[in-house]
């Protein structure tokens, strides 16, 4: 019989690192997967993008609505959110009995799945575990792991993190990042076709901005982002951007940015995305795919104020505060500095090549779990 494998996905940034693990999960002859459905992928204003999942093909196990219909934009309707995924995953979970639970990153239905699990005595995964963040993001990945049984991280510095943690060395797996799993298959869409869609000219400079919301920096947000504008409107440089997740004070930057003259969306495809990043001259923002995805890619990032804060980095990664003459001279060095992107080209990725799902299917398939602890207990 097939081990049955849980997983939550609530937005765009989480489905696209889980994507690579379904499709290794498809081809088990050991495992079969129970996807849910919730948070963002359901809401009109951010593209609806459970239609993303349905175009690629997975099938639903469930879906539900986390958020409350008269949502405001602000931390009590985060915490409304988590309480209402802890109601309705505990009857789903109930129901589907799986036997493990995949519980990713340091999002809000996933911290939800995890208090879920381990209260039912299944035992649940952390995938991305040990790393920091800004925002309410970073208290949420360390109570994940607290609530996991075991775990899955991206580099060797979340690992050793972990273990300071205490959690137990036997039981965590340094694998990498599975959304770079999906970048080596995507296909290329040709220039001439992503120029006209995107109304661009990819012979010029062009920038991909995404910017999303810092809840314990709610106060300020109105002057962070038009730093951003300013900047870009002042560089006079092609510019995209994609809007945010759901968090707190997502609601006050969508209207900023539906203010500005800058082609936006609400949501593109995975594989659009990447294909815009790879012709990008940068990323611009504070999304975790300036440390991950454009880093793998090649692709210079401008990392803004204290989201990504932590993260290890690599050399094509510049980090500035909220400030439009830091963005701006940033982007001055990555157009200009040969040397700079010469250098881009030869570093080496921190968050694997591109095998990782591959490496969580073998030990999902073969992890003994009558061995892991159910029962957790601090190390030291």
């Amino acid at each position: 019989m097939k081990r049955k494998i849980l997983i939550v996905t609530e937005r765009r940034a989480d489905y696209s690192k889980f994507r690579p693990v379904i499709n290794e999960i498809k081809t088990s002859k050991k495992l079969d997967y129970q996807l849910i459905v919730t948070g963002s992928h359901l809401l009109k204003e951010h593209g609806n993008t459970i239609k993303d999942i349905q175009k690629d093909g997975y099938k639903i196990t469930a879906k539900f609505n986390m958020y409350s219909k008269n949502r405001n934009d602000s931390g009590a309707d985060m915490a409304t959110s988590l309480g209402n995924a802890i109601i309705y995953l505990s009857k789903i979970v109930n129901k589907l009995k799986p036997d493990i639970i995949i519980s990713g990153f340091d999002i809000g239905a996933n911290l939800a799945v995890a208090i879920v699990g381990a209260h039912m005595n299944i035992p649940v995964v952390h995938l991305e575990a040990g790393e920091v963040t800004g925002t309410i993001d970073e208290p949420i990945r360390h109570a994940i792991s607290k609530f996991a049984h075991f775990h899955f991280t991206t580099n060797s510095f979340a690992t050793e993190r972990l273990i300071k943690m205490g959690e137990d060395k036997k039981h965590i797996y340094t694998v990498g990042n599975p959304s770079l799993d999906g970048i080596k298959k995507i296909n290329d869409i040709p220039i001439k076709q992503l120029e006209k869609e995107f109304d661009l000219d990819l012979k010029k400079p062009f920038v991909i901005v995404m910017q999303h919301s810092v809840t314990s920096e709610l106060n300020q947000i109105e002057k962070h982002i038009h730093q951003t504008l300013d900047a870009i409107k002042e560089l006079n440089i092609q510019a995209i951007i994609i809007h945010g997740n759901a968090d707190a004070g997502s609601k006050k930057i969508s209207k900023l940015l539906k203010k500005s003259k800058i082609k936006q969306f609400e949501t593109i495809s995975f594989e659009k995305y990447i294909n815009l990043l790879k012709n990008a001259t940068a990323l611009i923002g504070n999304s975790s795919s300036g440390k991950m995805e454009a880093p793998f890619l090649k692709i210079p990032s401008i990392n803004i104020g204290t989201r990504q804060s932590g993260r290890p980095k690599t050399i094509s990664v510049i980090d500035v505060s909220y400030d439009k003459n830091e963005i701006k001279k940033a982007m001055i060095k990555i157009i200009k500095n040969k040397n700079f992107l010469q250098q881009i080209n030869k570093q080496k990725n921190i968050y694997g090549n591109g095998n990782s799902s591959k490496k969580i299917i073998r030990i999902l398939e073969t992890v003994d779990l009558d061995k892991i602890p159910i029962q957790k207990k601090l190390t030291y």
